[in-house]
């Protein structure tokens, strides 16, 4: 029953945007501007929770489309959303990268994640854990498969959410237009 509500994920797209209200109004109007049908679900400082209907085809979109002045500094999509709890991660991460093609993967941690008994981790143990099994060379540099993981903060409580996908899929635009 705990995972219910967490199986039809809440969101589905991750966008930071520069710090000040004013940012946050312009980010989510050029969301509403270019991408059809998105929902704004959370609202926290500097980053904003959607759903979509297609996330990998709104950051295509959103890398082709978006003004030079935006307030946008990330859009990541979410392929799964779970608890923050190492094992639990580790479960979703493997089934994921399982339908991935063969390469090297990277795994990166924004946020901390929790153990077995409910403390918190320090990140290289968390990755190290979520590793272990994957049968895959490791490419610090330049991975074929990145995985990143993003502990977000979500109405009273923290999900992480995961992509798992080529380092493509994440849009930055201050790494892509300098």
């Amino acid at each position: 029953m705990r995972d219910s509500w967490i199986r039809d994920a809440p969101f589905n797209l991750i966008v930071t945007h520069l710090p000040g209200w004013p940012h946050a109004r312009d980010a989510e109007r050029h969301l509403e501007w270019l991408l059809d049908g998105v929902e704004i679900v959370h609202r926290a400082p500097n980053i904003l929770l959607a759903k979509v209907e297609d996330p990998r085809d709104a950051v295509g979109r959103l890398r082709r489309s978006l003004p030079a002045s935006t307030p946008i500094l990330r859009v990541i999509p979410v392929d799964t959303v779970t608890y923050p709890n190492v094992s639990d991660v580790r479960k979703a991460v493997h089934s994921l990268i399982s339908k991935q093609g063969e390469g090297t993967y990277a795994i990166k941690l924004d946020g901390h994640l929790y153990d077995e008994n409910g403390e918190l981790m320090h990140k290289v143990d968390s990755i190290k854990i979520i590793a272990e099994g994957i049968e895959r060379p490791v490419n610090l540099s330049s991975p074929d498969i990145l995985v990143y993981i993003k502990i977000v903060r979500y109405r009273r409580s923290h999900l992480a959410a995961i992509y798992v996908g080529p380092r493509n899929g994440i849009l930055s635009t201050v790494k892509e237009r300098g």
